[in-house]
């Protein structure tokens, strides 16, 4: 459980500021993160945040995402950005967050797989 609200925060600051996304948001959220300049910026951003979570924090997203410390912040997001850009992460995974749910697609996404 503690995983899970670590990663919902996240999402939440980082990548879906707001609440729940509509199909429209999640149409604009994804033509955004379809822009290379746009990708990079919410990366750059993203990493910052994670890198500055304090180290047992950064070791559990580490831990969830499969990388190391030193690189979690930067493979993490990646994960999260390219994910919605390329349609892995559906407008459902998305708003399940936001439920209180953790569907098997989003852990995926932070895998890697």
């Amino acid at each position: 459980m503690r995983t899970f609200n670590l990663v919902v925060s996240c999402l939440v600051s980082v990548v879906l500021a707001g609440c729940t996304m509509s199909e429209n948001g999640y149409a604009r959220l994804q033509t955004t993160m379809n822009n290379p300049v746009h990708q990079r910026a919410e990366i750059a951003n993203c990493s910052t945040m994670m890198g500055d979570m304090s180290p047992e924090r950064r070791q559990t997203f580490a831990t969830l995402a499969g990388t190391s410390v030193a690189n979690m912040p930067k493979t993490f997001c990646k994960r999260l950005v390219q994910g919605v850009a390329s349609g892995k992460l559906t407008r459902e995974d998305i708003n399940s967050v936001y439920k209180g749910n953790l569907m098997p697609n989003m852990l995926k996404v932070i895998q890697g797989r």
